[in-house]
């Protein structure tokens, strides 16, 4: 019974992945790549993909603070999701950083994950352990440079990568961090056939998600089975952590944002979050259910159809709560 019974979630899965496929299959994906506004052409590169780019990253751009700009600066390392590339937090790192209207109370580190935003063969030959190695090495680089006050603020399987380096104690080299903002984590798929990516894979080998022509500027349109498989690993891997249980750094904190009508992450991830990921004390983070249908509403621009204004406020509220809890003194 339970065979028959996956066979047939198979093939389920199978006609649901096929019909979201439909409009750019696999045959004619060499044909579509082309497109050369596109990220997976290999044509339209991230621009935190060049080394030589020292706007993106606080560690090159101010490689060498002063005593005091290294205990009074504060350093926000924003980490994007599955396909995204830095795009996802410019807005963001605009607000933060704006001197003009008086945001400008934080150093935004926008960190471009391995194997990502560059072009799709690179993308499609990373492993999730490939996409974690820049968070890593910014962090690291900021300790020695000495910066005392760093923050993360993550989306998507960008969280789900965050919290397998706290699981694993890999974000503990230097000064605590102070928090850990997490922006609809993906721990639990609202797409429930990714766990059948085993059965399916071989015979899809690809499943297309376009998006606004826009967003097909920053985020891969395609996506190989290749990495769907590595993006269940990770989050079942998480999953597990959180199971088991496992702390903060001492004097960390964190908080989780998570859409009640997400389209990608379940809501049911942050209860997961909320039981598995203590304090150092023992003591519960903060889970917060936001009322929007927006998968990472901390990222408006690019969107169809255009967010609305209920969403706009939300963000503006998130982006000043995240500043304000970061700065706040212990």
């Amino acid at each position: 019974m339970k065979r028959f019974g996956k066979i047939a979630w198979a093939g389920a899965g199978l006609a649901l992945l096929t019909l979201g496929a439909c409009q750019i299959n696999k045959a004619d994906c060499d044909l579509e790549c082309q497109k050369g506004f596109w990220l997976d052409s290999g044509l339209n590169p991230d621009p935190c993909s060049n080394p030589l780019d020292s706007t993106c990253l606080v560690s090159h751009r101010f490689p060498t603070p002063s005593d005091s700009d290294k205990a009074a600066k504060h350093v926000i390392i924003a980490v994007h999701g599955f396909t995204a590339s830095t795009y996802e937090w410019e807005e963001f790192k605009g607000f933060a950083e704006d001197t003009v209207n008086g945001h400008g109370r934080s150093l935004i580190s926008l960190v471009l994950l391995g194997g990502h935003g560059t072009n799709l063969d690179a993308f499609q030959s990373s492993s999730w352990k490939d996409w974690g190695k820049p968070i890593l090495t910014e962090y690291d680089t900021l300790v020695k440079q000495g910066y005392q006050n760093i923050s993360f603020a993550c989306a998507s399987t960008g969280c789900a990568l965050l919290m397998q380096y706290i699981a694993d104690g890999q974000l503990a080299t230097g000064p605590a961090p102070k928090w850990f903002f997490l922006i609809d984590p993906i721990v639990v798929p609202s797409e429930k056939l990714l766990s059948l990516v085993d059965l399916v894979g071989p015979i899809l080998g690809n499943s297309p998600n376009p998006g606004s022509d826009e967003e097909n500027r920053h985020w891969y349109v395609n996506r190989p089975q290749e990495d769907l498989k590595e993006l269940y690993t990770l989050v079942n891997r998480v999953k597990n952590q959180l199971e088991s249980g496992f702390e903060l750094p001492k004097n960390t904190n964190a908080k989780v944002y998570k859409s009640l009508h997400d389209q990608s992450a379940d809501p049911v991830g942050a209860l997961l979050i909320y039981k598995g990921m203590r304090k150092s004390d023992g003591s519960h983070i903060e889970a917060e259910m936001l009322d929007s249908r927006l998968h990472v509403v901390t990222r408006l621009k690019g969107r169809d159809p255009e967010p609305s204004a209920a969403d706009s406020a939300l963000q503006l509220r998130v982006f000043k709560e995240m500043i304000d809890k970061s700065l706040a003194k212990p």
